[in-house]
C-alpha cells in the first residue's frame, strides 16, 4: 500500500513511518516546512518527503504528484501539548486544516481518510455537559478534536471517502519529549521533587509508542469505514497502579503522595478504555507491557537528562 501521512516528523509520525518503511510500504510524508527536523525519516526506504504548511494544505494536490495513494493518515495538528491547547483560534484553525486535507485528497483520488483523535475528546464529553462544570482552558484542544471528528466524517461522506477515527490513548515511550503524564511523573521523581499526584482511583490507560503505531496501521488498513476506534493497551488499570510502576522503575523507595493534588473532572468509565472493537475488526494485539515500556522510557529519560 501507499500511505500519505501529514505531521510526518512528529513523535507519532516518525515512529509510524519507520514501522511502515520496515514493513516495505510506500510513504508520502508531508512536513510543514524545510526548517523542520526530518532526520528520523529522511533516509528510510520507500519514503518521499514533501513540504506544505498547514495553512496551505488545501493545495496539497499541486505539491504532490502521486495519484496512486491508497489512504491518508492525518496526524498534523498545531498546539497539541502545553498551553497552546487553550488557544481557541489555533485549535479552530486545526479543524479547518483537517477539512482542507479531506478536500485535497479527494482531488488526488484517495479514498480513505484516517485521523488521529484523542482520549481528551471523551473527557470533554464526559465532563463539560455537567451542570456546574468548570473546565480548564486547555480542553479547547479536545473540543476541536471532537469538531474535527464529526465534520471530517460529514465531509468524507459527501465526497465518497471512507472515514476512520482513531482515539489515541496516552502514548509514551522513547523519543517523546512532551510534557505528557508519563514524562511529567518520571521527571518529577527523577529530579527528587515531591511525588504528589491525585488519588489516582480513576481508570486509566497508557500505550507504548510502537503499539500505538501498530494500532494506527491496523485501523487504517483493516478498520471498517465510518468507525471510531479506541487504540488502547487492552489492560487499563487505576491510575495509581501505573504511578506505582513508574516509581518502582525509578526507585521503589520514593514516597508517593497520592491524593495531595485535587482532581478536576469526572473520571471516565472503565468501558471507555475498551479496545475490543479494534481487536475484533483488525486482529490488533499490543506487544509491550507497561512495566517493560516504562523501564525503557526511564532509561532514555536518564540519558537525555545528562
Amino acid at each position: 500500500m501507499k500511505y500519505l501521512i501529514t505531521g510526518a516528523n512528529g513523535f507519532v509520525g516518525t515512529a509510524l513511518i519507520t514501522q511502515l518503511s520496515n514493513s516495505g510500504e510506500k510513504v508520502v510524508a508531508v512536513v510543514k516546512s524545510k526548517d523542520e527536523d526530518v532526520s528520523g525519516i529522511e533516509n528510510l526506504p520507500g519514503v518521499e518527503i514533501y513540504y506544505c504548511e498547514l495553512n496551505n494544505i488545501s493545495k496539497l494536490e499541486t505539491i504532490i504528484p502521486h495519484r496512486d495513494i491508497d489512504l491518508c493518515i492525518h496526524l498534523a495538528w498545531a498546539g497539541s501539548t502545553g498551553d497552546a491547547r487553550a488557544d481557541y483560534a489555533l485549535q479552530l484553525d486545526n479543524v479547518r486544516y483537517a477539512l482542507d486535507t479531506v478536500n485535497a485528497i479527494a482531488k488526488m483520488n484517495i479514498k480513505r481518510f484516517v485521523c488521529a483523535g484523542t482520549l481528551a475528546e471523551k473527557d470533554v464529553l464526559n465532563y463539560h455537559p455537567t451542570d456546574g462544570a468548570t473546565p480548564n482552558a486547555v480542553s479547547n484542544y479536545g473540543i476541536a478534536k471532537i469538531s474535527t471528528h464529526f465534520m471530517t466524517k460529514t465531509e468524507c461522506t459527501r465526497l465518497g471517502i471512507e472515514h476512520i477515527w482513531c482515539y489515541l490513548s496516552n502514548t509514551y515511550g522513547v523519543g517523546n519529549r512532551t510534557g505528557n503524564f508519563v514524562n511529567f511523573a518520571c521527571r518529577t521523581m527523577l529530579s527528587g521533587k515531591r511525588a504528589a499526584f491525585t488519588a489516582g482511583e480513576q481508570p486509566y490507560d497508557f500505550v507504548y509508542i510502537t503499539d500505538t503505531v501498530r494500532a494506527i496501521i491496523a485501523a487504517a488498513s483493516k478498520g471498517k469505514s465510518g468507525t471510531a476506534y479506541y487504540l488502547g493497551s487492552t489492560k487499563p488499570r487505576k491510575l495509581k497502579e501505573f504511578i506505582v510502576d513508574i516509581r518502582d522503575a525509578i526507585d521503589p523507595n520514593i514516597e508517593l503522595h497520592l491524593g495531595e493534588i485535587p482532581f478536576n473532572g469526572i473520571p471516565l468509565a472503565a468501558e471507555e478504555f475498551d479496545c475490543t472493537k479494534l481487536v475484533k475488526d483488525t486482529g490488533y494485539q499490543p506487544t509491550v507491557d507497561f512495566k517493560e515500556g516504562i523501564r525503557m522510557t526511564v532509561d532514555w529519560l536518564k540519558e537525555v537528562a545528562q
